[in-house]
């Protein structure tokens, strides 16, 4: 009697189920009907064909309301100038600084550009400018920025009793070894959303991503393509443009050099403080990231080298800086033809069917492994009831 007892809620939930069921089902039937789009008629085709597989899954999903739960989480939405709702001390003193937080670390961003592309070997010593010495000065100044703002964070946060949110921290804690990383600054408090310029605060999510790698596109196409006349100048017509305007071509060449690596760094700070998952961009991005690196690496070993103070060696440092820079330059031609390549329809077609059906692969495989799970579970339910 105990036993029939239990069974009735079972009983009653399994016909509340498939009256669901048969409800989706006439609403299917009628929008299939009503359906003229083939790609979706072949998609609703695929996976009809695997019915016979996914069987286990549909029998528990009653047990397992989370297997019915297949609807996309994605957020494209556009969400700016939003108001944020935590207002103590330590966020009131965030909305002030923000602006200012944002333009200091714009111009050491600039200087960092200046300073790590216009570096050459004299007597055994790294040699600058007057011009990029004095940046290099402007740039420690700056730095004790970061440090007191750091600061002053830690101690309104403690004396608010207001928890930093890991992240945002973390972002702080980075900002002091490489203080262009606040180009892209989360909330303190709400690290969903971040600051920038004539946004204001902004939700983190897939839509203000699209929507700023759209701005960026054709602008990087045309910085990517100033690596050409400068090429050109560097292997070609050094002696003829120099004489023609009648000046030391080198700092020009590093400035302009400069300004690609400033371009690309600038739009990967920004990008990679919105997107969640920064190990999904870093690779999807890498090569970006290797024309960032590369002069940064170059002039790190530098002054390790320098240190050592050893001919040999510095030699052999920059005989590294002269193919290191070659292969940045590489990497900018590869970054150049892939931009150009992914605003061509054609192209852009085929990547993203072969991207795509990559992905319904990788469904497949795990619906496979859901279904067997699920095998698993209803063996030992009927087993042990």
């Amino acid at each position: 009697m105990a036993s029939n007892v239990k069974q009735l809620p079972l009983c009653f939930n399994q016909l509340i189920m498939d009256q669901i069921t048969s409800d989706k089902k006439e609403v299917l039937m009628a929008a299939l009907q009503r359906c003229q789009n083939p790609f979706v008629i072949a998609q609703i085709e695929n996976l009809l064909e695997r019915e016979r597989l996914l069987d286990p899954i549909g029998e528990i999903s009653l047990d397992y309301p989370l297997l019915l739960q297949v609807k996309s989480t994605r957020d494209t939405s556009l969400q700016t100038n939003l108001k944020v709702w935590s207002m103590n001390n330590l966020t009131q003193y965030q909305n002030r600084i923000v602006w200012p937080k944002f333009i200091i670390s714009f111009i050491m961003l600039i200087i960092s550009a200046a300073i790590i592309n216009n570096f050459s070997y004299e007597e055994g010593t790294l040699q600058y400018s007057n011009f990029i010495s004095g940046m290099a000065i402007i740039y420690g100044c700056l730095w004790f920025f970061f440090f007191i703002d750091a600061l002053l964070i830690m101690v309104l946060a403690y004396m608010g009793k207001v928890k930093i949110a890991q992240s945002s921290l973390v972002r702080t804690l980075f900002c002091l070894i490489f203080p262009p990383i606040a180009i892209g600054q989360r909330n303190l408090v709400e690290p969903q959303k971040i600051w920038l310029p004539f946004y204001n605060w902004s939700k983190c999510n897939e839509g203000l991503y699209n929507h700023l790698k759209k701005q960026f596109s054709i602008p990087m196409i045309i910085i990517a393509l100033l690596i050409i006349p400068v090429l050109l100048i560097e292997w070609q017509f050094y002696e003829e443009v120099e004489s023609f305007l009648n000046m030391d071509l080198s700092l020009l060449l590093g400035l302009i050099q400069g300004f690609i690596w400033f371009a690309f760094a600038f739009e990967f700070l920004l990008l990679i403080a919105i997107t969640d998952n920064k190990f999904s961009y870093i690779k999807k991005n890498w090569i970006d990231l290797l024309i960032i690196l590369l002069p940064f690496v170059s002039f790190v070993r530098s002054l390790r080298l320098v240190k050592v103070a050893k001919i040999t060696q510095l030699s052999r440092g920059y005989k590294l800086r002269a193919l290191l820079m070659k292969a940045r330059e590489g990497f900018i031609f590869a970054s150049f033809f892939s931009r150009i390549m992914a605003v061509k329809p054609d192209f852009q077609l085929k990547k993203l069917m072969k991207k795509l059906n990559e992905n319904q692969k990788e469904r497949e495989i795990i619906e496979e492994d859901l279904a067997k799970l699920c095998k698993w579970l209803l063996d030992k339910k009927q087993t042990n009831p």
